[in-house]
């Protein structure tokens, strides 16, 4: 019967009572095609989905001609033998191979990862772009699972470094460090970057269950969003704590001034059935 048999249900009728429950840690693609034709198929239709984006989109600028469905399918096997396949926090496969592709067709000579963790998306980044000088920061580095070749890992926030201003044009930022979004879009404009990448960008309705610490706020999608008035409250509730943060339009007017594009990665979620919120891409003046 497993983890689910009745040792599992008289665990879970005792956590239970404190509203928690056993569940089981399952990887990305535990359950998953091998039929070479239908992955084959899977890999196609992502690869329509990030080329079709790819050709409307006006937020990066590649450098670089990919064959799509073999640089996924190749990406696919190599993040089977990863151990960043665990659903319970950090990056999951949809956005790591977005991350992969974006690097891989920019080529950029920078790449900063804010937000370390395990180091699935500094290995991401790197794999795309082995040439780039790759720098991730995280003020805990004990969560690394995986060093990749060639990364530097800093543990300390991403402002106590300095890069060569026509590096960082050419380069961009990735950001997961669960850090209100509009400081650091500031603070990658005001050190010459030419382009940030955001996790965690929730609407307004779904940011709730993701944000327990009002100082994640504001996110990306509230810089971009004129109909919030200055000096109003947004109320929400988070595991039965009353949660509230007041905006302060001028700040989000400064961090707007940064922005000269922005786009979401597509939602590749049906094609895989993996779950997640698409990146923000956010070009940089």
């Amino acid at each position: 019967m497993g983890w689910r048999g009745t040792a599992g249900q008289a665990v879970n009728r005792v956590l239970a009572e404190a509203n928690l429950a056993l569940v089981r840690r399952e990887l990305d693609f535990e359950d998953r095609l091998e039929s070479p034709k239908h992955l084959d198929a899977m890999f196609r239709a992502l690869a329509d989905a990030f080329g079709t984006w790819l050709a409307h989109q006006s937020v990066l600028r590649a450098t670089a001609r990919l064959d799509l469905v073999a640089e996924i399918a190749t990406f696919h096997a190599d993040y089977l033998r990863t151990s960043f396949r665990e659903k319970a926090g950090g990056s999951r496969f949809n956005n790591l191979l977005c991350l992969n592709l974006i690097a891989r067709l920019m080529a950029p000579p920078l790449i900063v990862d804010s937000g370390t963790y395990t180091g699935a998306s500094a290995w991401a980044l790197s794999r795309g772009a082995p040439q780039a000088q790759v720098v991730s920061f995280d003020i805990d580095l004990s969560h690394l699972a995986l060093r990749a070749p060639g990364v530097r890992y800093i543990e300390s926030d991403w402002t106590r470094a300095e890069f060569p201003a026509d590096q960082a044009r050419a380069g961009f930022c990735y950001f997961d460090d669960h850090v209100d979004q509009a400081r650091r879009l500031i603070e990658a404009a005001e050190r010459g970057f030419g382009l940030a990448i955001f996790d965690d960008d929730f609407t307004l309705g779904a940011f709730p269950a993701m944000a327990r610490d009002p100082g994640v706020l504001p996110k990306i999608e509230m810089v971009l969003d004129t109909s919030l008035e200055d000096g109003e409250e947004i109320v929400w509730s988070s595991r039965g704590v009353r949660r509230s943060w007041r905006v302060d339009a001028a700040y989000l007017a400064r961090a707007r001034s940064h922005v000269a594009a922005t786009d979401r990665l597509p939602n590749t979620s049906l094609v895989t059935g993996i779950h997640q919120t698409p990146y923000r891409l956010v070009a940089l003046r």
